[in-house]
């Protein structure tokens, strides 16, 4: 692999969105950008081959240890057999690094597993990203036919918040607005008791991929009241459903369903074809008892298939200082992340 160049850098989502895998939110140079400000040094490569595959690797200084690389959601292939070639390419490229996480968007199967492992690489602890399990809505149907196709109580809370009168827009980015939005995701947080980053982590990158055109606020209202809130992320012609919350007032008006419907109203016109809900269980594990149970069974009202991904492998560049990082370091950089800078490590 080698650098990107200047005028590749200012192209650099364009070439993101060409990748096998039709592109990634999270290998945008608006992410790069955005974790060069959390400790991460982003570096921009593209493969020598006859078709470049752009990719983004971020690097986090260990003390101790040496460099990490992260590729998130990434490199961009679809298929095992794509791998091998860049997997090449990042260990040359990789020094000083002691290992490199990846995680592609190749879909989780015995087969790509034992290839995964063929290759060197190694399944981490921990995935980094949630959405290893996802629900992808198929945006591609005509409207009434992607309404029809969801599960008949989605459809009803969609008409059901039209009629009470729930009005769904996009919005600017805006200090007050910015304001709003993490309130309702602080709303959720306190409900369902999950770990919220802070506000200022959440604006930057609202502003940085809203401005670079891959990003929108959007808020569901009633008679003035702010109900529900969803950043939406979307690059060529994939879609993400970045964050969300709500208030638990006027809970009955059903306002996210008819959110979200808006959203990927909104998303088809700019030429979206697909919209990741991002995180629920895995099918496996489809039970009341696990976290993400909730989102499921409200993100299942667009569709009940479950794609499953290989999620975070290592990449061991030194066995030794790996092996070091594997058994204690990553936890305990995990942990002064939390507890010294009130953060997450990645």
């Amino acid at each position: 692999m080698r650098a990107a160049g200047p005028q590749e850098v200012r192209e650099w989502d364009e070439l993101i969105a060409q990748n096998p895998d039709g592109g990634q939110i999270l290998q945008t140079r608006a992410w790069g950008e955005f974790k060069r400000a959390h400790r991460w040094a982003p570096r921009y490569l593209l493969s020598d081959t006859e078709s470049p595959i752009a990719v983004l690797v971020l690097r986090h200084s260990v003390p101790g240890l040496g460099v990490l690389g992260y590729v998130p959601k990434g490199p961009g292939v679809a298929e095992v057999m794509q791998l091998p070639a860049l997997l090449d390419g990042l260990r040359d490229t990789a020094a000083p690094a002691f290992a490199i996480k990846v995680e592609p968007e190749i879909e989780q199967s015995a087969a790509a597993t034992s290839a995964l492992r063929d290759m060197g690489l190694e399944k981490s602890r921990h995935d980094v990203q949630i959405s290893r399990a996802t629900i992808i809505v198929d945006l591609r149907p005509g409207e009434d036919a992607l309404l029809a196709s969801f599960k008949p109580k989605c459809r009803y809370n969609i008409r059901l918040a039209q009629r009470r009168g729930v009005t769904v827009s996009p919005v600017p980015l805006d200090d007050h607005s910015i304001d709003t939005m993490y309130s309702l995701m602080a709303a959720t947080r306190d409900r369902a008791g999950f770990t919220l980053r802070s506000r200022e982590y959440f604006a930057l990158y609202w502003r940085l991929h809203a401005a670079a055109g891959q990003g929108q606020l959007f808020f569901a209202s009633l008679d003035g009241e702010v109900l529900a809130g969803v950043f939406a992320t979307y690059i060529g012609k994939k879609a993400w459903y970045k964050d969300g919350g709500s208030t638990k007032e006027h809970a009955a008006v059903m306002a996210p369903h008819l959110l979200q419907w808006e959203v990927m109203r909104w998303l088809r016109t700019r030429g979206v074809e697909a919209y990741d809900l991002v995180a629920v269980p895995p099918s496996a594990e489809l039970n009341p008892e696990h976290p993400l149970y909730g989102l499921y069974r409200f993100k299942s009202g667009f569709s009940e298939h479950i794609t499953e991904f290989v999620g975070t492998w290592d990449l061991p560049i030194s066995r030794r200082r790996f092996a070091a990082w594997n058994a204690v370091a990553e936890r305990a950089a995990h942990q002064w992340a939390y507890r010294v800078r009130r953060d997450l490590l990645y």
